[in-house]
């Protein structure tokens, strides 16, 4: 069986993807084999924060690489999907032919959002890249991840009730909270089940559970072909 391809996409700086993919790779390699793919050329801080965590620690089950382009993602998703049982791309922070290429490959894309109003107008064309997406790659899905939120406010009610119709996008119960935990954990090269916040530990932990039960449930797909990546990386 070929491995799941999870991303994690935002166009939106700050939004938390790059943390969250660590994240949930860390905890989902402890039931099996994960890569990582870091497409954020030429930041690359996922990748750096492997390289902190490798040089500190022993990694088990995890691994990294970087993808340049459209046909080096390919590339890497297609000679990996069967030495692996999750591949996790961290996506492009711009709309690119690469982060088109990004969503498109994916099996479930995850787009972290705070429950601000501009965060919903900024992820606006992302969605309807993933609408797009969803009529080649039709057992694609695609749900929001609440970050930075904070709990029994009106305001962000009314911003997690509103962005889901005005985006078209269903999102996921577990919410990550506004913690500090998940900055300075992934600084030092590591998680937040090492690190000493609980809260964020049983949030991450809740969301993996929540993304296994999802790729459980989804027929087992073909990845889309060469051709049909290219011809949807160039928006024909």
């Amino acid at each position: 069986m070929r491995a799941k391809v999870l991303s994690f996409v935002q166009m939106k700086g700050g939004a938390g993807k790059t943390t969250l993919c660590a994240n949930i790779a860390s905890t989902l390699s402890e039931s099996g084999r994960v890569l990582m793919i870091d497409t954020d050329v030429p930041q690359c801080s996922l990748k750096t924060w492997f390289d902190i965590r490798n040089e500190l620690y022993v990694i088990e089950n995890l691994d990294v690489c970087v993808a340049k382009n459209v046909a080096h993602l390919q590339k890497l998703v297609r000679d990996n999907t069967s030495n692996y049982e999750f591949i996790l791309i961290d996506g492009h922070p711009r709309i690119t032919n690469l982060s088109r290429a990004v969503v498109l490959l994916s099996d479930l894309a995850i787009i972290p959002m705070a429950p601000s109003q501009v965060e919903v107008w900024s992820t606006k064309h992302l969605s309807d890249i993933v609408q797009e997406a969803k009529q080649v790659n039709k057992y694609l899905d695609a749900k929001i991840c609440w970050n930075r939120y904070r709990v029994r406010t009106n305001s962000a009610e009314d911003v997690v009730s509103n962005a889901k119709k005005e985006l078209g996008l269903d999102d996921f119960s577990t919410k990550l909270g506004n913690r500090v935990a998940y900055l300075d954990s992934f600084a030092d090269g590591l998680t937040v089940a090492e690190w000493h916040d609980p809260a964020a530990k049983l949030e991450i932990w809740a969301l993996t559970s929540n993304i296994e039960r999802l790729l459980t449930k989804q027929p087992v797909s073909r990845l889309k072909t060469e051709a049909q990546v290219e011809k949807f990386v160039k928006g024909k």
